[in-house]
């Protein structure tokens, strides 16, 4: 049998393997942003020999990177808050209040969850850029991002507020707190594991989308850093170390706010989905 220290350098092998083969393109990405175009083309593994810092002077210009950035933090920090708040007081009525329509409704939303935006793509831009005509509206962009993270959300909301003894509640109530009183007051300082993992998880989604952002902003002013990328790809060429200079300048904010926040995911996630 395979001793306890063996096990133990095995599974270290292992995750040291799985880690790496994570981060060579995050390898990749970094170190050819250093390089010209051509020589990312020629030897893109090779560590650079004409080092440059213009490939992000480039990117931020041509990109018009601040721009970009304001737009994409208004979107995924209103479609954030939003989304946190009717979520968490959405499936609080649910864990609480076992009425039929609820387990109905609470159907629909798990239902929702299955199906892709593909499926809602043509008639959403049909309805909110062709009828109503509010295409390179960023607060509609928001709104429909809240209706896309609402059942996840409240599926994990849910279950984990399924995981708060009920008693808390009744001793609220004894002290004269209505339902709405009782959620602000006792319930949701409880629910900041599952709040900060929602918040992580709809940020990055927010953050990272190109497919609905695409459809809907099409003129610069309006475009997100996840459209401006495409900046650097025409129809005959590509800017390939601008683009990847410009790649990393985005990924940057919300990889830091996931290191922030990833000690609650694996927590937030466990509690929410056990009793959903």
């Amino acid at each position: 049998m395979m001793k306890r220290k063996d096990k133990k350098t095995l599974l270290f092998v292992i995750t040291a393997f799985v880690l790496i083969l994570f981060m060579v393109p995050f390898f990749v990405l970094i170190n050819n942003t250093f390089k010209p175009t051509p020589e990312f083309i020629k030897t893109p593994f090779a560590l650079p020999k004409n080092f440059t810092l213009e490939n992000y002077s480039i990117a931020i210009k041509r990109m018009d990177f601040w721009k970009a950035l304001s737009n994409t933090a208004i979107i995924t920090v209103l479609t954030v808050i939003f989304n946190m708040f009717i979520g968490s007081m959405t499936g609080y009525l649910f864990a609480r209040k076992k009425w039929k329509v609820n387990k109905i409704v609470f159907g629909m939303f798990l239902a929702s969850m299955v199906a892709p935006f593909q499926v809602y793509m043509i008639p959403l831009v049909k309805i909110y850029a062709g009828l109503f005509g509010l295409s390179n509206n960023l607060f509609m962009v928001v709104y429909i991002a809240v209706g896309l993270n609402l059942p996840f959300a409240v599926f994990l909301y849910k279950g984990f507020t399924e995981g708060i003894p009920e008693e808390l509640d009744e001793a609220a109530r004894i002290d004269g707190c209505g339902f709405a009183l009782t959620f602000f007051r006792i319930i949701m300082p409880l629910l900041k594991p599952i709040i900060i993992t929602v918040t992580v998880f709809v940020a990055m989604g927010v953050w990272n989308d190109y497919l609905m952002s695409s459809l809907f902003l099409t003129k610069s002013y309006s475009k997100t850093l996840a459209i401006a990328i495409k900046t650097f790809l025409t129809n005959h060429s590509a800017e390939y170390s601008p683009m990847m200079a410009g790649l990393l300048l985005g990924i940057l904010p919300v990889l830091a706010f996931y290191l922030i926040g990833q000690k609650y995911i694996i927590e937030g996630v466990v509690a929410g989905s056990v009793k959903g």
